[in-house]
């Protein structure tokens, strides 16, 4: 009797253990799905970029997120807002059915955007005469 009631228990004690391990595969899939969804998004986005961006910008782009990841991500933030995202799908059938944009973003844009966010002004340089170069405000209030 003490036997049967050990192999009960031994029973359930598998039982309880199967149980655990299907959860923990289970939330394995899980995570390995979640990870393939990111991924997928971070390759559509991809594909958007690489889009709508001109090839001179998207390389620049690309070597931003490499050398600075700060500049890239607030750059890219300014491009991809939350709608991309949200129609993301949709926006990658139609790049794919008309074989890309009508028009691109150009390297100015980009850079523009890095110089803003970096906080660098422009300046406009005059060379005088005898080689002295001074910046356009200087130049005209003189």
């Amino acid at each position: 009797m003490n036997e049967k009631k050990e192999e009960h228990e031994q029973h359930e004690l598998d039982k309880i253990r199967l149980k655990k391990m299907q959860a923990i595969m289970d939330a394995q899939k899980v995570q390995q799905a979640n990870q393939e969804r990111a991924g997928n998004v971070n390759e559509k986005i991809d594909l958007i970029l690489r889009a709508v961006l001109h090839p001179s910008a998207y390389s620049h782009l690309d070597k931003l997120k490499k050398d600075e990841p700060e500049v890239y991500q607030r750059i890219f933030n300014e491009l991809i807002s939350p709608d991309v995202y949200q129609s993301i799908d949709y926006l990658v059938a139609v790049i794919q059915q008309q074989g890309g944009v009508p028009r691109q973003i150009p390297l100015d844009a980009i850079i523009y955007l890095e110089r803003k966010i970096k906080g660098i002004k422009s300046s406009i340089k005059v060379k005088q005469g005898d080689g002295e170069v001074m910046d356009l405000g200087s130049y005209l209030t003189k």
